[in-house]
């Protein structure tokens, strides 16, 4: 988080900002906290501002307001090229030229009575709980790939490899599964070996994670 210089006005008798008065008996005003005059200076390029609750709120909300809606703009593009991001079993892609930035981990839980169709009679193998019970597994495998793909461009990285899925049993007799995967990330140097389109949404999907984490540093609870 950018942090905009903080200076205290000691026995201050007017706003630096409005110039409200500040002082007297029946006098309610007060300069707004070191965060909201924070918040408000780094998106609106006045360092070193400050704000009395007069003139400040307003902005205050507003500069929330545009936070949270550029937040949630960039999350759906997000959620539109996260799947660009090879996640593969491959140890060694052939003609990859990459570095090996970190181990990743997925997990997810599915559903109660997943284990208890998965043991159902062999006729309702073709049918409909077996159906369900892949619907479940399809449903947490796709959640692992996303943790993937997220903690991989979280920590600069553009691809996965030796990635392996397990399954295991938890909650005894409750019937729920968990889906565990792990694997490599790496940032591909010769990207443009993905092809032209993916290279592309690859470095788009970049930029505008860094993005949304850098707005995902300001407090809006404030």
């Amino acid at each position: 988080m950018e942090t905009i210089k903080y200076k205290k006005h000691f026995n201050m008798e007017n706003c630096p900002n409005c110039q409200v008065k500040m002082t007297g008996m029946f006098n309610n005003n007060f300069l707004l906290s070191k965060d909201k005059n924070n918040l408000i200076n780094v998106f609106s390029g006045n360092p070193e501002t400050q704000y009395c609750n007069k003139c400040g709120e307003d902005l205050y909300l507003e500069t929330r307001l545009l936070i949270t809606t550029e937040k949630n703009n960039l999350l759906k593009e997000i959620e539109k090229l996260i799947f660009k991001i090879p996640v593969i079993s491959i140890q060694a892609p052939l003609n990859w030229d990459y570095e090996i930035l970190d181990m990743i981990t997925g997990q997810t839980t599915t559903g109660t009575g997943v284990i208890s169709e998965f043991t159902s009679t062999f006729s309702d193998i073709f049918g409909v709980q077996s159906e369900r019970f892949n619907k479940k597994l399809k449903n947490g495998e796709d959640l692992c790939f996303t943790q993937l793909r997220k903690k991989t461009i979280d920590i600069g990285g553009n691809a996965v490899i030796a990635t392996d899925i397990d399954y295991s049993e938890i909650g005894g007799d409750k019937g729920m599964l968990m889906v565990c995967m792990g694997g490599t990330a790496v940032k591909l140097k010769n990207l443009e070996i993905l092809g032209e389109e993916r290279s592309r949404d690859i470095t788009r999907l970049t930029e505008i994670n860094s993005r949304f984490n850098y707005l995902s540093t300001f407090p809006l609870d404030l």
